[in-house]
Formats: structure tokens, C-alpha cells, sequence
């Protein structure tokens, strides 16, 4: 039962606004928890008639009137409430089928998932192994999985509370007005600021190599200036740009909030933010691992356990994706948002602030999320909606929350495999006959509870029409390093890049071979399942997005394409400078140098005794060999790129 204004009745009669009821001649109160003592209704019997008596409060009674407008508004509240968004046993039933089966299949040792409705946790569980080996099981109040870049919506929230405190003056002040340690430098640099970096419009380049590096391990915390500087990246975009997905953005607001607060980030955060709402379990991969964190598992073909790779990040990446926390803990951390401190919960930052929070700020194209700060926008069946995924070696989260229908769904899934990997049949199975279509990791996590629940109805056409010829071309993922070796990686990574070719009846189009997508008007594509298809969870070649956005220039060309779920932007690449004619260019260069290494070589075999012949011969294999080595296959499903990345 709900008031107008969405409170449960049950908290109106915490807050003593409705009065216990009871029948008899003595007061009885209702046996319900939550019903203040002291407080009844009265039947008196006489003359065949019930005449209700004054409301008793300690002894003395309280007259009709005094009660009869909470009495009404109760009895308004219940005619006019909203029917659950998810009926709690159907929700079980469901889960149980499709993460238990998900388990039981092998494709994840271990998920817990904890919903939230109507300020209640109407559902928590877990399914699989918090340690397959050990088998221990997974409990959604004790096994911490580690949530990803869901870290950055408590960097967020935080960075809200020192603004309440008068710390910070405002999100649009220049982050270099209150870093300590290091500053932005140029002037870039100097205009960049705090809103733009929490909606990843900051301009930073993209780099991984090495954030696993284990001379990370046993740095003094916070970091000294050094550390930060040795993994900043440049500033190659300009700030208030396009949103472009930036983990070093977070972690730079993670040292910000260091500086203002004088704390380290993790203990910031367990003092004003865990400890407030009751998250016991929740942590911070912060030089060292937790010791609830769940040992995520892969399957190997024979469906043997093999443990996942986990070395410990450095510590530059703790403020950007390494909270751990359970299902239990998000469960208090996605009402405290929903309620937006009111009703009783925790008032972590100001309402104002909390709407600050959850107010669209930019979007890379209508049919994308927006980007609040830093929760992606959206709305499902007309209702607002904020969300955050997060990804972490053996482990995808997401978090999904609706405030205006007060409901919140988390849920967090360890990696697991047999899955379809390079070599695997393209239905999904493999050597084993275990199925692993649509393993649950990443969006399908989101996807398949919407499509389940949620039922999203398709957005209406748009009126602008486009010509598809002039939306032909290679499409670059802005999320990319600028001025490092990396860029040769990106250039050879098929995640990065997007093909789009016109279909062969002219009118539709082919997203990496994948379509053919009809257009839907204003630079729309909607592909022919009308859903988003998620068969690999590393690589976008292999993703089919339901809808795919073109930014248009003045005269209908395509200048930029944003998959319908994805939170940034692929840029149209040119004619000469573009991932295709840089592989084309490095191969071809590897071999004609070979080629001219041979021919020298071939009649005077003994040129090859001399030391300088065979490096360069080596340097020239090297060439050809290196783009092979970024996909080559190593232990389980690693390559030499995550290898670069830990820093192994």
C-alpha cells in the first residue's frame, strides 16, 4: 500500500502518521510489524450497530477527526498504488531457470543477483560456487564478487558529499583547482573539469598495457605523484567532446578525493559511504585482495575448473573498478539512490545532489544512453531509468534501477566457459556438447531480465531519412590510444573497429557482415531480431546490436556510428589514415623486407653467420609475426594483449 507521493504505507506507520487498527472491546493492535504500541481502533457492540471510538495514544483519546485524514489518505493510497513492477515468486522461478541453468551448464561457476521493490529486498540468491574447488557456496550476503566500473558510481557519490561539505564548490570547477599530487597539464588540461571527466568527455586517450604492472605491489598509499604520472595518459581529444569511455578519468577523480578529503580513497569511502549504509562485505581492491572475494573459474573442453588468472591491478585502477561487494550491499546501495536519501534511508548527499546525480548531461546519439554522473540514462516503458555495468577479470556486473517505479536490479556472474571463443562453432556449442549460447556475461546479464520482465516495446520510427551509400565506410572506436605502441594493438583489434557495407539489395546495411539493417529514418538502422545478440563478451565484431546511430554531418554523411548499447562512440575513420590500411600497410612492409632479406641472402648462404644478418632477419619476422601474436591463443583463453595488460 502507497500514498500519493509513493512512501509504503508500512513507513507512514513507522513515521506515526497511520494508526494501528484493531476489532474488540480492548485495544488490539493489528499484528503487524512496524505498528506503533498504544495505538487502536475500537468496536463497541450495541443496538446491532459498530460505532468507532476515539484513537487511544498512551491511555488518552484521540478524537475522530484528528485520524480521519491519515484514515482516508491510507484507504486512497491503496486504490491508487501501482502494481508491483515484478511479482517475487515468478522473479525466483525465472532466476532459478536461467542462472541456475547457467550454472549447471558450465558457463558460469558462480552469480548472485539481490532485487529491490518498493524498499524491500523481494529477492537474493545465489547460485554456483563463491570457490568451485572448495565448494563453497555462493551467498548473496557474505561473497564478494568484484563489481567494475559500478566503482565509479560511488567515486560519484563521493565527490557529491564534499561538494554538501563545501569542499568542492561545484561539479563544473577544473579538477586541477583541487589535485595535490599532479595536475593536468597544457591547456587542455587546464580547462578540463570535474562534470566533463564524470561523463567521460574529459578527452583522455586510452591505454591498458601495464595496469597490472606488479611493480605496482607494495607502492606506498595514496600513490605518490610518480606512480600517477607513469600511467597518465595525454589529453588527445578536446574536453566536452563526444563521451568516450575513460577508466583513467575515475581514477584521477579517485585521487582528487584523496587530496580534498586527506583520506585514502578506500577508507573515504567505508566511512562515508559503507559504514552509513550498513555494507559490512563491501571493500576495495586496493593493494591487496579481500578475503570474502569469490575464486572465479573457467571451464576448460573436458569442463574441468581452471582458475582465473587474477593478478592484483595496480593500485591507479582501485577508484576506476575494483569495489568488491555483494549482492546483499548493492541492495542497500541501489535503494539509498532510488529513494534519493529519503524515507528513512541514509541522506549520503543532499537531494539536490542526488538529482544531480541521476540528470542526463550528454548523449552520443538519441537512440544511446545518456550519461548522468556518471549512471547511463535511459527510460524503459516511459520510466527514467540509471544504470551501470562493470567488468573485471572473471568477473561482469549490472545495475539497473528504475526510481520513479522504486525497483533496482543487481546482479554480478562470474566468467565462465566453455564459451564461444575463436575455433568454436558459431552456433555457440563445442567439443563437449555443452551448449554456451548467450553465456550470461555482460549486457545479456541487463537484456535478459528486461526482455523477461521489463518488456520493452520498439522505439517509433523517426522522420528523417538518410542515404545509405553515404553512411559506407570504417568506423574507429574513439576508446583508443592516440600516441602509443597500443595504437598498432587497437589497429589489429577487431573490438575496435566497424565495418559498414552497404547489403546486397542496396537499401540496407551490413554492420561487420552482420544485417542487413533497415532503416528506421534520422540516421537510425534497426537489424532484422530487433535485439541485441551478445555471442562473444570481449569482442564487438561478434556483438549485434539491435539498433545502430549515425551523427550526420551537413550534407547526410555519416561522421560517427553509436550501437544502440554502447556507451561511446565509433569515429569514421579517413580514406588513409584507418585500422585497415594500417594492417594492410604492415604486412605489406613485413613483406617486402623479408622478401629483400631472402633474395640477399639466398646465393650467399654464409652472409648468415654474421650476427648482424640474423637480427635482421629476426627484426623482419618480428614485423610479421607480431600482428599475429596479438590474437594468437595462449593458456585457456589469455592472450598476449591481457598478458601486456596484467603486466605478466
Amino acid at each position: 500500500m502507497r500514498h500519493p507521493f509513493g512512501v509504503p504505507a508500512r513507513r507512514l506507520l513507522r513515521m506515526r502518521l497511520i494508526p494501528a487498527c484493531g476489532w474488540g472491546v480492548k485495544p488490539a493492535p493489528l499484528p503487524s510489524a512496524g505498528f506503533p504500541p498504544g495505538r487502536a481502533w475500537h468496536k463497541v457492540h450495541g443496538d446491532n450497530e459498530l460505532r468507532l471510538r476515539g484513537w487511544s495514544m498512551g491511555g488518552k483519546r484521540v478524537p475522530f477527526g484528528r485520524w480521519l485524514p491519515a484514515l482516508l489518505l491510507a484507504v486512497w493510497a491503496t486504490s491508487a498504488g501501482a502494481e508491483p513492477l515484478v511479482d517475487p515468486h515468478e522473479l525466483e522461478r525465472w532466476a532459478d531457470d536461467y542462472y541456475g541453468r547457467a550454472v549447471a551448464e558450465r558457463r558460469s561457476p558462480g552469480i548472485t543477483v539481490s532485487v529491490v521493490q518498493d524498499d524491500e529486498v523481494i529477492f537474493a540468491k545465489g547460485y554456483g560456487y563463491a570457490d568451485y574447488a572448495q565448494r563453497i557456496p555462493v551467498d548473496p550476503e557474505r561473497s564478494g564478487f568484484i563489481v567494475g566500473s559500478i566503482t565509479k558510481t560511488f567515486i560519484a557519490t563521493a565527490l557529491g558529499q564534499l561538494i554538501d561539505r563545501g569542499l568542492i564548490a561545484s561539479f563544473d570547477d577544473p579538477v586541477n583547482r583541487y589535485l595535490k599530487r599532479v595536475q593536468l597539464p597544457g591547456a587542455r588540461g587546464a580547462r578540463v573539469t570535474i562534470r566533463q571527466v564524470l561523463t567521460h568527455r574529459a578527452g583522455f586517450e586510452d591505454v591498458n598495457f601495464g595496469q597490472g604492472d606488479p611493480a605496482g605491489q607494495g607502492v606506498a598509499l595514496p600513490l605518490p605523484a610518480s606512480e600517477i604520472e607513469r600511467f597518465m595518459p595525454e589529453l588527445a581529444l578536446e574536453p566536452g567532446g563526444p563521451s568516450v569511455y575513460s577508466n583513467w578519468g575515475f581514477s584521477l577523480l579517485g585521487f582528487l578525493i584523496e587530496d580534498v578529503s586527506g583520506q585514502r580513497i578506500d577508507t573515504y569511502l567505508k566511512e562515508n559511504i559503507w559504514r552509513p549504509l550498513g555494507m559490512a562485505h563491501t571493500s576495495m581492491v586496493y593493494g591487496s585482495f579481500p578475503a570474502n572475494l569469490s575464486r572465479a573459474y573457467w571451464f576448460d573442453e573436458q569442463g574441468q575448473p581452471i582458475a582465473q588468472p587474477l593478478g592484483l591491478p595496480h593500485p591507479w585502477i582501485g577508484p576506476a573498478g575494483t569495489i568488491v561487494s555483494t549482492a546483499g550491499d548493492m541492495a542497500r546501495y541501489m535503494n539509498v539512490h532510488i529513494f534519493e536519501g529519503e524515507d528513512g534511508h541514509p541522506a549520503l548527499v543532499s537531494r539536490e545532489t542526488f538529482r544531480e546525480l541521476h540528470t542526463e548531461n550528454a548523449r552520443n546519439a538519441p537512440i544511446s544512453h545518456g550519461f548522468a554522473l556518471p549512471f547511463f540514462t535511459g527510460t524503459l516503458n516511459g520510466a527514467p531509468t540509471i544504470e551501470h555495468g562493470g567488468g573485471a577479470p572473471g568477473f561482469q556486473s549490472m545495475m539497473l534501477m528504475i526510481p520513479q517505479k522504486r525497483f533496482g536490479f543487481f546482479v554480478s556472474a562470474m566468467q565462465g566457459g566453455p564459451a564461444p571463443w575463436a575455433g568454436d562453432p558459431a552456433d555457440g556449442s563445442n567439443a563437449t556438447g555443452v551448449i554456451v549460447r548467450d553465456p550470461p556475461l555482460g549486457f545479456a546479464l541487463r537484456e535478459s531480465f528486461v526482455e523477461r520482465f521489463l518488456q520493452v516495446p520498439t522505439e517509433p520510427a523517426r522522420s528523417r531519412q538518410v542515404d545509405p551509400k553515404k553512411l559506407v565506410g570504417t568506423y574507429w572506436n574513439a576508446r583508443r590510444s592516440f600516441t602509443t605502441i597500443e595504437i598498432l594493438k587497437e589497429a589489429f583489434d577487431p573490438a575496435a573497429v566497424l565495418t559498414v557495407k552497404l547489403a546486397p539489395d542496396g537499401q540496407g546495411l551490413l554492420l561487420n557482415g552482420s544485417g542487413p539493417y533497415r532503416a528506421a529514418g534520422d540516421g537510425v538502422f534497426i537489424s532484422p531480431t530487433g535485439r541485441n545478440v551478445w555471442k562473444d563478451s570481449y569482442s564487438l565484431d561478434l556483438f549485434v546490436p539491435a539498433q545502430i546511430a549515425f551523427n550526420l554531418d551537413a550534407t547526410g554523411n555519416g561522421t560517427s556510428l553509436v550501437p544502440g548499447m554502447a556507451d561511446q562512440v565509433w569515429e569514421r575513420a579517413s580514406p588513409v589514415f584507418n585500422p585497415l590500411v594500417m594492417r594492410l600497410g604492415l604486412l605489406l612492409g613485413g613483406l617486402v623486407v623479408l622478401s629483400g632479406l631472402l633474395l640477399f641472402a639466398w646465393p650467399q648462404r654464409r652472409r648468415f653467420a654474421s650476427p648482424s644478418n640474423w637480427l635482421a632477419l629476426a627484426l623482419a619476422c618480428g614485423v610479421l609475426v607480431f600482428p599475429l601474436a596479438l590474437a594468437a591463443g595462449f593458456s585457456g583463453h589469455d592472450n598476449l594483449i591481457e598478458y601486456m595488460i596484467r603486466g605478466d
